[in-house]
């Protein structure tokens, strides 16, 4: 893919990084970015490379994102993570980002401090894998 780098646990995108670090999944954004359904659909698809990505905690730094169009705050609304969503930030406008994400139907929570972040997604039980073994009626 055309400006981004890999490499153990890292996948590094023109508009965020993902490290893959102690079972837990770390979006760094690019400084300054603005947030559309065209970015967030590069996020979702580089998440799937991580292995049990769809049930990893997940923590995501918001104190560089400037913006967030309005479709794309829908899709953050509409996403459900099945495993934990720590968010971080320490400005207004993360908080009023965090309260657009907080109303998806994910496990997710704000924190001013990343290590505060990273204590609650460690504590957070693991969803339990999904089957997809028929299920006899």
């Amino acid at each position: 893919m055309h400006g981004s780098t890999e490499s153990d646990g890292v996948m590094i995108r023109r508009d965020f990084t993902i490290r893959h670090d102690d079972g837990i999944l770390e979006v760094i954004w690019r400084p300054g970015i603005g947030v559309d359904p065209a970015v967030l659909d590069v996020l979702a698809n580089t998440i799937t490379h991580f292995p049990d990505w769809h049930r990893a905690p997940m923590l995501v730094h918001l104190n560089v994102i400037r913006h967030i169009t309005p479709h794309a705050r829908q899709m953050l609304i509409a996403y459900r993570h099945l495993g934990p969503i720590g968010l971080t930030g320490r400005d207004p406008v993360d908080r009023v980002l965090a309260a657009f994400i907080a109303q998806s139907r994910s496990r997710t929570r704000y924190f001013l401090e990343t290590a505060d972040a990273r204590a609650w997604l460690s504590s957070v039980p693991a969803p339990a894998p999904r089957s997809t073994a028929p299920v006899d009626a």
